[in-house]
């Protein structure tokens, strides 16, 4: 009975709210992984956590469009092709799993995507990486009335959740989760006729291809860490090139830089390592294509 009470200790607590029809199996399944992990990403001061299970995705659509309009969330208009996310701006974490989005994937990469929501949890559980100090170097391009204040907060969204996702794929990796996130990183990585349409709608507006490219470093970061693998790296390496090569010279090579020379560079200390990126993003990506 001590060591059960010692186990139960150990565990981090689960606040579950389900949205619609939700099977009592998917719910343990889901918990179970989410326990699995924060027991192997041990020491860590994740005690509490929000759980909050969508059956579907429209269910989720609104209540991440209320809570834009309530705490200010930024990515309501980038949540859409995820099926797992997490947050703080309740102050607590907050994980949140669409089962519709979420149910037709391969077991390994609902597993993968669970699993890194939970390092999120672990690095990022706090409002102080989500409620971000706004850079020099974007508060300037706005100054100068080059972009908007909102085209400015879009861009440090994007910029900043590339980097958490790095910073949590790198740390998943050092603790051994390996053929889960790789089946994860191959599945965010991989073009689609989606991304297509998006890039030629794109690519002759400046604005909006500064967007998408920088959306590519988000896709991309999950996968950065697993570069520099012996048996992994070059296989992971070989399919982000396929599926940047459709990008133009000058976009794929400013990215390429940036995924395989700055994202391995990052420290330890998050907000350092965002506004770093966020300079690299105005100076490699944002001023080159605003004729600056």
């Amino acid at each position: 009975m001590a060591c059960s009470n010692a186990f139960n200790r150990e565990r981090t607590r689960i606040t579950v709210s389900k949205f619609g029809k939700v099977e009592g199996t998917l719910t343990d399944y889901i918990q179970a992984t989410m326990q699995e992990c924060y027991l192997r990403l041990k020491p860590h001061e994740v005690s509490l956590v929000d759980l909050y299970i969508f059956e579907k995705s429209s269910s989720l659509d609104a209540f991440i469009e209320r809570e834009s309009k309530e705490v200010g969330i930024a990515s309501a208009s980038f949540s859409e092709q995820f099926f797992a996310m997490h947050d703080a701006y309740r102050g607590i974490s907050r994980i949140i799993i669409c089962i519709e989005r979420m149910k037709n994937l391969p077991e390994l990469v609902q597993e993968g995507g669970i699993r890194h929501e939970v390092g999120h949890s672990v690095l990022h559980g706090s409002l102080l990486y989500y409620l971000l100090p706004f850079p020099q170097s974007l508060s300037e391009l706005v100054m100068r009335q080059k972009i908007s204040q909102q085209y400015a907060s879009d861009l440090l969204y994007l910029t900043s959740i590339a980097v958490k996702d790095y910073e949590v794929s790198r740390l998943l990796y050092d603790r051994g989760f390996i053929e889960d996130q790789i089946a994860y990183s191959k599945h965010l990585v991989t073009f689609t006729e989606s991304d297509r349409l998006s890039w030629e709608i794109s690519r002759n507006l400046p604005q909006a291809k500064i967007l998408y490219l920088v959306s590519c470093l988000k896709t991309a970061a999950c996968a950065i860490p697993f570069l520099a693998d012996k048996t992994l790296g070059n296989e992971i390496e070989r399919q982000l090139i396929e599926n940047l090569s459709y990008l133009p010279t000058s976009s794929y090579s400013s990215l390429f830089k940036i995924i395989v020379e700055d994202f391995p560079s990052l420290g330890e200390d998050t907000l350092c390592n965002i506004g770093k990126m966020v300079r690299l993003v105005v100076d490699r990506i944002v001023k080159p294509n605003l004729s600056m």
